[in-house]
């Protein structure tokens, strides 16, 4: 886990982070629902008022 610090806050960038991680060798169908997963929850806090970013590789 990374132990960044927050700029804004001070406290640890984790708070403040959601990750989403499927492998490589899982199947295609886990690794497209995965972002699928992380579009649903990004959306979620763009709606909440948040500011997101939403990265996948």
């Amino acid at each position: 886990v990374p132990r960044a610090t927050d700029p804004k806050t001070g406290g640890p960038l984790m708070h403040r982070t959601v990750l989403i991680a499927n492998t490589s060798n899982m199947p295609v169908a886990a690794r497209e629902a995965s972002i699928y997963v992380g579009v649903t929850i990004a959306e979620y806090f763009r709606d909440q008022g948040f500011s997101v970013a939403l990265m996948a590789d």
